[in-house]
């Protein structure tokens, strides 16, 4: 009788310490964590969101079109002259002029906050935060509702690599 609960003594502290390592594990503070560490969300944010579907079309993080300190939106008839016509008069701003911007563009990440930076200066000493507003590093709304949905399908998934795991 003894080897009996001595065996299920046994088979439930292991099964408690089971249990403790998965909830260590299962702590949402360290899902999130573990989910904005993945670096291809973090690609996805920078690249997809914010370059792709704001700054190349013209929208800062507010949704606004981007604008100068003077309020203009769009390239004049000298910077098409300039940029030997890549850049058209009347065009919105894109903020893509060599590229060094948008590939300077980094993801911070905090203990409960995650933030988009980047070499704002320019060679020519211009500094595009200066000039255009620190939201063109942003997210508009409808990135946040796109990412919003990102992220419970990686946290979600997340918790079901975690539990496979055990």
């Amino acid at each position: 009788m003894r080897v009996f609960f001595y065996t299920f003594d046994f088979e439930m502290e292991e099964a408690i310490n089971l249990l403790d390592n998965i909830a260590a594990f299962l702590k949402p503070d360290e899902v999130w964590k573990r989910v904005f560490l993945d670096k291809t969300l973090q690609t996805t944010i920078i690249v997809e969101y914010i370059q792709g579907d704001q700054l190349i079309k013209g929208f800062d993080g507010t949704g606004e079109r981007i604008t100068d300190t003077r309020g203009n939106d769009s390239y004049s008839y000298l910077t098409e002259l300039l940029s030997n016509g890549e850049k058209k008069a009347g065009d919105h701003y894109t903020l893509f002029d060599t590229g060094d911007f948008y590939r300077s563009m980094v993801f911070l990440l905090g203990k409960d906050f995650f933030e988009i930076d980047a070499d704002s200066i320019k060679d020519t000493g211009t500094d595009l935060f200066l000039k255009y507003g620190e939201d063109i590093v942003g997210l508009t709304e409808e990135s946040k509702n796109k990412l919003q949905v990102e992220l419970l399908e990686r946290y979600d998934k997340e918790i079901r690599r975690i539990l496979s795991e055990y």
